[in-house]
């Protein structure tokens, strides 16, 4: 035995970063379906623990030594080993002098990475070096393959000619790509490849005469996977994306989508991170849409950072060619029913406890209702205090807001707006319960122009208002240890008190630029407005009276179950009402009850209920249940019922058919209209290597009850890439606790 030859340690150098050929997302994905990595690669020698000081250690059957020469001559089971590091061959020569290591017979090398094994081997100084007839194995990537010679040419740079890679099991290989010759450039971190095939069961689906791609974690130029599909508005598309990587902090993605029925239409994303600040600007265009006859396009503007220090800017933009848009080349009801656009900048100063916000805000209407246009805010200026609430002590917060408002309607009142709110507060706050008494003085100017006629309309040339509200809100905490079934929980029961008056103010004389109500909810019993705005301050002389339990797993910290109920009591009519709404008399508001149960890790559920008991209806009523038995599996299930105005149900899963196949889809009904909303079914197939994904889907595309039908097909080649019409953001916005695994 031969040991302790350190002369050639750094010849095994070259072997560590040979072979970087898999792209590195490949890092991510499941092999769980896979052969065991041990079982398709050669099994490293039973060697001692390796030598201290990276020393390389020589076992041989024989060895001979020429000192004139200055060669070394080792055959017979030759091992080389240093670290982790372990070269197997049948004969191995060293020349000392020329720093060269020449496996002669077949050898096989294995690293924490990879493992190598092939006819010869021939080690050179200067990181150079050339293996023939090489098989290659990826431990990390699960990636293999073969390749007639591999040469290092520099500390940076190796080749391989008519090389083969893949991730599939030898038993069972579904696709392999084939290249005439590699070059792999660890500097640049870049490879690029000649006349490069991709077979699916040995039948040629892919060809380019040269392609480039990353070998590490570095952005990199280039062209990203494609997508197709299909739906009733654009017919068959076809998309290819192109990454340009500008630069460390900004790039651009450039996709060109050609659809059958309509043309080619450009898009075009370019993102931006500065030292304070970062946004994306988003443009399509599609020149002489075919169907439509007109060019069309869009525009989308995203930028927020600081300006200087204490000043923030915050702009929104968005803009499309004409008001069918996004009916027809949008792809979901949500997008296709969208009426109006923002087009809004902000302009924020934060000083010692107090803020200043200005603002330009104005909209683009899809909507050809001209009185359902948004007001435009040119401008609006915010000044407001921004001060930590003190316990037991006084507490002043106030807000000032001076706005115009536009609007490209004649009949409607524009003006300017100037209102003052100032809230005083004295919190008492201890772990058992709390009280907190509050008042607040509001003040309100208006100058309005453009009134309709005094004989249909109240509206004055200069309305104002001067308001104060006057709060109570107080609570108490009750808790003790329950044992359920030999399960330790936490009981605890909240009552809340929470008193108001605000006296009536003559309103009517007041336009409504930005002003709504409230939809009624457990959060909303304590509101100190039931409107939304600056517009109308209801004249609520009311209590409220609510009671919260919980049932808190002291072992998980689960809340097994919470129930909230709650109710309003007023003591006076609201006369302060919305235009063409008449008084509430009702002497109580509806019954709001909220339940949320995590029965355990695998099981949750949530209910809203609105129980009017004037008139014995269930004015809405809101249950969601989800199942999530194992990784695999989610079973969502929603009833939504809003009384005279809707009713639906929501039925949304994933359950795996097999250990390959998975269900997937959703269906979205209208009880009370009797048709569909939404329907898409899919099914995904996974194997070691590659994976496939079909989505049918058919859909309301407007208001007036048009459907549509879609198709994504998606193909995955595990440590390759996929094609095809990627589906992950559309199944997370439609399945409640989707995670993609594509």
């Amino acid at each position: 035995m031969l040991k302790n030859i350190v002369r050639i340690r750094n010849q095994f150098i070259l072997f560590a970063s040979l072979l970087s050929i898999a792209p590195s997302m490949s890092y991510a994905l499941d092999w769980g379906m896979c052969q065991a990595i041990g079982e398709i690669t050669p099994l490293p020698p039973v060697l001692p623990p390796p030598p201290e000081n990276n020393a390389v250690r020589l076992y041989a059957d024989d060895g001979e030594m020429y000192e004139q020469e200055g060669k070394i001559v080792a055959s017979g089971n030759v091992i080389l080993q240093r670290g982790e590091q372990v070269l197997k061959t049948d004969l191995a020569t060293y020349l000392k002098n020329q720093e060269v290591v020449d496996a002669e017979g077949s050898f096989t090398f294995w690293d924490k990475q990879f493992i190598i094994s092939g006819s010869r081997a021939k080690l050179l100084p200067n990181h150079q070096g050339e293996m023939q007839d090489v098989h290659y194995w990826l431990l990390n990537r699960r990636g293999r393959g073969q390749a007639t010679s591999l040469q290092r040419e520099n500390e940076n740079n190796a080749k391989l000619q008519q090389t083969t890679y893949t991730t599939c099991d030898p038993s069972s290989e579904v696709w392999r790509l084939k290249a005439s010759n590699v070059h792999l450039n660890q500097e640049t971190g870049r490879g690029s490849a000649n006349n490069v095939v991709i077979n699916i069961l040995n039948i040629p689906v892919f060809y380019s005469p040269y392609l480039s791609f990353p070998i590490d974690d570095r952005r990199l130029s280039g062209f990203l996977p494609p997508s197709m599909g299909s739906s009733d508005e654009v017919g068959i598309e076809f998309s290819i994306p192109y990454y340009l990587n500008l630069a460390p902090n900004y790039d651009a993605t450039i996709t060109p989508r050609l659809m059958s029925k309509r043309g080619v239409l450009l898009g075009t994303e370019f993102r931006y991170l500065l030292e304070n600040s970062g946004g994306q600007i988003e443009w399509e265009y599609l020149p002489n849409d075919r169907t439509a006859d007109e060019d069309r396009s869009l525009l989308k503007i995203r930028h927020s950072g600081m300006v200087v220090p204490s000043l923030y800017t915050d702009i929104v933009y968005d803009e499309v060619s004409d008001d069918r848009y996004f009916r027809e080349l949008g792809d979901n009801l949500t997008i296709s029913s969208t009426t109006h656009l923002e087009q809004r900048g902000d302009l924020r100063f934060f000083g010692n406890g107090w803020n200043v916000l200005g603002r330009l805000q104005r909209y683009q209407s899809l909507d050809t209702n001209p009185a359902t246009r948004p007001y435009e805010r040119l401008p609006q200026i915010v000044l407001s205090s921004d001060l930590p609430e003190r316990n037991k002590q006084l507490n002043v917060q106030g807000q000032m807001e001076l706005v115009n408002f536009e609007r490209s309607y004649n009949e409607a009142p524009v003006g300017n707006r100037y209102d003052f709110k100032s809230t005083l507060s004295f919190p008492w706050r201890t772990a058992s319960g709390f009280v907190v008494p509050s008042a607040i003085l509001r003040h309100t100017r208006y100058d309005l122009t453009q009134l309709p006629d005094e004989s249909v309309s109240a509206l004055r040339d200069h309305p104002s208002r001067s308001t104060y509200t006057l709060m109570m809100d107080t609570g108490l905490f009750f808790d003790r240890e329950v044992n359920w079934f030999n399960r330790y929980l936490l009981h605890t029961l909240e009552p809340r008190l929470f008193y108001r008056y605000t006296p009536y103010e003559y309103q009517e004389d007041i336009p409504i630029f930005d002003t709504a109500e409230y939809d009624l909810s457990f959060g909303q019993l304590f509101r100190d407005n039931r409107f939304i705005g600056a517009d109308r301050v209801d004249d609520g002389h009311q209590l409220t009276a609510a009671l919260t339990t919980r049932f808190v797993d002291q072992a998980t910290g689960l809340e097994n179950l919470r129930v909230s109920v709650g109710q309003i009591y007023y003591f006076a009519d609201r006369e302060v009402v919305l235009p063409s709404e008449l008084w509430n008399t009702d002497s109580t508001s509806d019954i709001v009850a909220e339940l949320s149960s995590q029965f355990n890790a695998r099981l949750s559920g949530s209910a809203t209920m609105l129980w009017n008991p004037n008139s014995n209806n269930t004015e809405l009523s809101i249950w969601r249940l989800r199942y999530r038995p194992n990784t695999d599996s989610l079973y969502n299930f929603s009833y939504r019922l809003r009384e005279n105005r809707l009713e639906q149900t929501d039925i949304s899963w994933r359950f795996p058919l097999s250990s390959q196949w998975r269900s997937l889809g959703r269906w979205n009904y209208s009880l009370d209209a009797r048709k569909d909303l939404e329907v898409f079914l899919g099914l995904e197939y996974e194997s070691c290597c590659w994976a496939i994904r079909g989505v049918a889907r058919r859909y309301l595309n407007t208001i007036e009850g048009d459907y549509l039908h879609g198709f994504f097909l998606e193909v995955e080649l595990k440590g390759l890439g996929g094609f095809g019409k990627k589906a992950d953001a559309f199944l997370e916005d439609n399945i409640v606790g989707y995670d993609d695994r594509f």
